[in-house]
């Protein structure tokens, strides 16, 4: 289904090891702790104790006379605008008269150390007037016109009108409704936010960081500082995991440490700890949702209705690109003629709801997922069969109306996924209702021998639809750059505008460059990311990197090459049409000339060998006040199904293995795709099984560590096989797509498919608690 062997010689399609790799393996990356600079101050947050109250005055005195302290930042204190909102201008960098969540930041102090900065903080005293905090739906539905912000209780408000679901449902044989409460997630990245401003001798400052979204950081800090773009530098360190955590919440560190470095006149390093890290950051949006489906006779769909309301938290921050992508993927990736979609997003006084891998896609997934399953029911259809017959295929239009004509793998994941199952698990296992641990279960995990009474097994399958890149509500930040040098020695280096967080960017966009310039990836040094050697890239979310970096560098090769072939062609006696770069060299029908010999000769006759690479998405049709048209400009697909295995004694339950099928249009870097889809997976039935964010009554986080968050371990992951589709996209880099995001987004709905199929509970809550399966499992006759 795939190529991943080295025989060709080229670059992309192989498996190849992470470039990023050996360093971090053997400790040599240096992370951001292990940087210094001379004569640096130590930051800390002052945070606030309360989820809501009017800020009646905020007493820094006694911080600044402490020992130590070099410098307290106040909203007073701050060079330029005091606002850091992403999107909408509803959130100050420190606020003045209100408090909106328990954790955000009153005031910062810059210190000798440490120990100092800590203690001066402690100092602060803030005087306020308590008022009435919304912390969940509940609260919300006693007072759905709190006063939090003054533009109202929504944040963000995105639809989908498409058809007449009145006649689509009055034409359906049968229509079912759901109703899905799904949490927030804690990010729980290893290294936790932080960041070091240093001032320039010649006015500015440069910003070293560990971040997504260098471009937003560059913004915000040039913003809050009153300083020219061009006088704000920002570096990206090697990051310590993101997963969208680390998009949104640095444009704030960042700032605030500026500010003070500008303010002393010395650099300024500021790391949360992770107490402050899990109070202070964004969390995945918790969702209600609900849903109406129907079909006719022959299960096909007929209409659609889906009613989406999260929480945005105390400010906006990324909830309309959240809301927007949740809503436009609301119907999956199904053939619907009739589709009516509203997404709200509602303030809270909670920590900002941010972006997270998938960023409103698991929970639209598993609401669809969920629906179809108990439409199948309904008709006495199997899982499997009323999705085959309802998936998109080319020539199928979208929910939104868009028609597609090309890369359509949703049917070819399906097949690969429902394959790959029967072949492990038997011929109907989708569809056999619960049963005892088989041979395959016991060889994943042998203890289920143990006792097979006391087990309940269960398997269940989802499908999605992604859409790649920042889709219409984004489309002008939907560009990216990269600059392409080659050296005199047929080596060449790369810078690119968009980061590796851990997910193996580096390493593709090294073999794009290798695959376009004809030499091995050995020979491209990639340099850090840093704004002052590419265009603004946007922000590294919604699994760009390998679309828009890819694209751009094939750009710049292009150029290169362009410059590159009459001089190749002169050598070696070809029209320079006739040359192709590979193996390391130029080739034409009669003979080769080896790159490093060609760069020579074009430096010894001043042949630029630089170009600077630029692609963006193409102009989408489409119409905001409707949702309707070209939401993205293409989509990837995947299928996966979840095995469980469900303790009739205690309703805990326990992921055994994960078949995901995964169409990427053309596969960059298959072991690398295995990594992707691996993690995502864990991440994804972490979500689903133990996750849990908890507040107290007084809008405190519960659970704010590793003993009381219930992020799995090594030994609570499932086997994952990953199976690679491909259907090629045309405005792909050589028929690439988007895996990032796709990885989690169904492995939450496929878990709750599996938990229903061994339980017969409805499950429409994630995550899920055992109390809520028990009264659905007979216990075992010697419990």
């Amino acid at each position: 289904m795939h190529a991943d062997s080295d025989s060709t010689g080229r670059s992309v399609g192989r498996r190849l090891p992470r470039v990023d790799g050996a360093g971090k393996l053997a400790g040599r990356t240096r992370f951001l702790p292990d940087l210094r600079w001379p004569d640096l101050l130590h930051a800390r947050m002052v945070l606030s104790d309360v989820a809501h109250a009017r800020l009646l005055a905020l007493d820094v005195d006694a911080a600044r006379r402490a020992p130590g302290v070099a410098a307290v930042l106040t909203a007073a204190e701050i060079p330029g605008e005091n606002a850091v909102g992403v999107i909408l201008d509803d959130q100050p960098l420190l606020p003045t008269d209100r408090i909106r969540y328990r954790g955000e930041c009153l005031a910062l102090v810059a210190a000798e150390s440490e120990q100092a900065a800590a203690a001066a903080a402690r100092l602060v005293r803030a005087t306020v007037e308590p008022l009435p905090a919304v912390l969940d739906f509940d609260d919300l539905a006693a007072d759905p016109e709190h006063p939090i912000h003054e533009r109202g209780p929504i944040a963000v408000h995105h639809r989908v009108s498409r058809g007449n679901v009145a006649s689509g449902f009055a034409d359906a044989a049968a229509v079912v409704e759901t109703s899905w409460a799904t949490g927030a997630q804690e990010h729980y990245y290893l290294e936790p936010l932080g960041c070091v401003a240093v001032p320039e001798e010649r006015g500015g400052v440069t910003i070293h960081g560990s971040l997504q979204c260098p471009f937003y950081v560059q913004k915000a800090v040039a913003r809050a500082c009153g300083l020219p773009l061009g006088k704000v530098r920002v570096i990206q360190t090697p990051t310590g995991g993101a997963f969208g955590g680390k998009e949104d919440v640095p444009n704030e560190l960042c700032a605030r440490a500026a500010a003070l470095a500008l303010i002393t006149g010395r650099p300024v390093r500021l790391i949360l700890e992770r107490r402050e890290d899990i109070a202070y950051s964004s969390k995945r949006h918790p969702y209600r949702i609900r849903v109406r489906l129907g079909a006719d006779a022959a299960g096909r769909f007929t209409a659609i209705e889906v009613f989406q309301d999260a929480l945005a938290g105390a400010y906006a921050t990324l909830s309309p690109p959240v809301l927007y992508r949740s809503a436009m993927q609301a119907a999956g990736p199904y053939r619907i003629p009739n589709v009516r979609v509203e997404a709200r997003a509602w303030y809270s006084n909670t920590a900002p709801s941010g972006a997270f891998r998938g960023f409103g896609s698991p929970q639209a997934c598993v609401a669809h997922e969920g629906a179809v399953d108990r439409l199948a029911a309904a008709l006495g259809l199997d899982p499997v069969e009323i999705r085959r017959r309802n998936l998109l295929a080319e020539g199928d239009e979208t929910a939104t109306g868009h028609r597609l004509s090309a890369s359509v793998g949703a049917r070819a994941t399906l097949d690969a996924a429902v394959d790959a199952v029967h072949a492990d698990l038997g011929a109907g296992s989708l569809s056999a209702g619960g049963g005892a641990p088989t041979a395959f279960d016991l060889a994943r995990d042998p203890s289920l021998g143990e006792d097979p009474a006391r087990w309940r097994m269960g398997t269940g399958l989802a499908c999605m639809i992604y859409g790649n890149c920042l889709g219409h509500a984004g489309w002008h930040m939907d560009g990216a750059g990269a600059f392409l040098q080659l050296h005199a020695d047929g080596s060449a280096s790369l810078a690119v505008g968009l980061t590796e967080i851990g997910q193996g960017a580096e390493t593709v966009v090294t073999q794009f460059a290798a695959e376009a310039l004809g030499v091995e990836p050995a020979l491209v040094n990639l340099v850090p990311v840093d704004t002052a050697l590419v265009p603004d890239s946007g922000p590294t979310v919604a699994s760009r990197n390998v679309v828009m970096s890819g694209r751009a560098i094939l750009d710049a090769a292009a150029q290169l090459k362009a410059r590159l072939a009459p001089l190749a062609a002169e050598r070696l006696g070809c029209a320079p049409d006739a040359l192709t770069f590979e193996g390391g060299a130029a080739r034409g029908p009669s003979g080769a000339l080896p790159l490093a010999e060609l760069a020579q000769l074009a430096f010894r006759r001043n042949v630029n060998l630089a170009a600077e690479g630029w692609w963006h998405v193409p102009e989408l049709d489409f119409d905001p006040r409707r949702g309707r048209g070209e939401a993205y400009f293409a989509y990837s697909f995947a299928t996966q199904v979840a095995r469980v295995a469900v303790d009739r004694v205690s309703g805990h339950a326990r992921v055994l293995a994960v078949w995901a099928a995964h169409d990427v249009g053309r596969a960059v870097n298959p072991a690398g795709i295995e990594g992707q889809v691996e993690g995502g997976v864990v991440q994804g039935v972490g979500w689903a099984l133990g996750e849990r964010v908890l507040w107290d009554a007084d809008g405190r986080i519960v659970s704010a560590n590793l003993s009381t968050y219930g992020l799995p371990c090594s030994l609570e992951a499932p086997a994952v096989t990953t199976l690679i589709v491909e259907a090629p996209h045309p405005e792909g880099p050589l028929g690439a797509k988007s895996l990032g995001e796709p990885a989690i987004i169904p492995a939450g709905a496929a878990v709750a498919a599996a938990l229903r199929d061994a339980t017969g509970a409805p499950v429409e809550r994630l995550p899920v608690d055992p109390v809520d399966l028990l009264p659905h499992l007979e216990m075992p006759s010697h419990a």
